[in-house]
């Protein structure tokens, strides 16, 4: 799905991401891990379409990124929500259908509501649901064309834990109904440990991969967070961080 060899980026003389070297396969979900500026976004960014003045190969499918972001098989969403507030749930999850003329958009969405079992909020207001469900909200709206990629920039760093506990299972359910290949940035080792098939540990400024920890577990629930694997990832991803 995706293939980076060989990518360098810097703006001006500050060179932030060096010599970056990786492969994500399609279906998977892969989480982003580094201090904060190391050039995680710029990573991001660069894999979306985002970015194209970089050295090195970036493919997606085979082509360049651009080429995917213009077919509008790229998804974003970023820490903010970033929904329209004079347009009830279900219109802000059908705007990019209504915008590329699919006359079906409300039914499509309707499907998109089902998946995550919040058809019920389908009319309500954005003011009258929780941040939390409006971040959900908005990631509903990132799928709404059936992108191959979803990119997720710490799409719940403003949520409280409890809030995010039930978020993370909704995203799981989206994720094995989509087969998505879905790419996140985070600064939770516990989220990214209990929702990826592969962490991406990156080091600070330059930006190089310091370690790839591929995650195993056959089914993902909260009582995997006692499981002595898990907390055997969280500890080596925490260490290799503080390292």
């Amino acid at each position: 799905m995706i293939d980076i060899k060989s990518l360098s980026k810097s703006y001006k003389d500050f060179l932030v991401l060096d010599d970056i070297n990786l492969d994500i396969k399609d279906g998977e979900f892969v989480s982003i891990l580094g201090s904060f500026g190391c050039g995680k976004t710029t990573l991001m960014k660069i894999i979306g379409g985002l970015i194209d003045d970089y050295q090195g190969i970036v493919k997606v499918n085979g082509v360049d990124p651009i080429e995917i972001l213009k077919k509008r098989k790229i998804g974003f969403c970023f820490q903010k929500a970033n929904l329209l507030p004079w347009k009830n749930v279900i219109k802000n999850i059908s705007l990019p259908l209504e915008l590329n003329g699919y006359k079906k958009s409300l039914n499509k969405s309707t499907k998109l509501l089902k998946m995550v079992e919040l058809e019920s909020i389908a009319l309500k207001n954005i003011w009258e649901i929780s941040g939390g469900t409006q971040q959900l909200v908005s990631i509903l709206r990132s799928l709404a064309l059936d992108p191959s990629i979803l990119l997720l920039d710490e799409p719940f760093s403003s949520i409280d834990e409890i809030s995010r506990g039930k978020l993370h299972s909704k995203l799981i359910r989206m994720h094995q109904k989509t087969k998505q290949t879905i790419i996140m940035i985070t600064h939770s080792v516990d989220e990214a440990v209990f929702l990826s098939d592969k962490i991406i540990v990156l080091t600070k400024n330059p930006a190089k991969i310091k370690k790839i920890i591929k995650i195993n577990f056959p089914k993902r629930s909260e009582t995997i967070k006692n499981n002595k694997n898990y907390i055997s990832y969280v500890k080596k991803i925490r260490t290799l961080l503080r390292g």
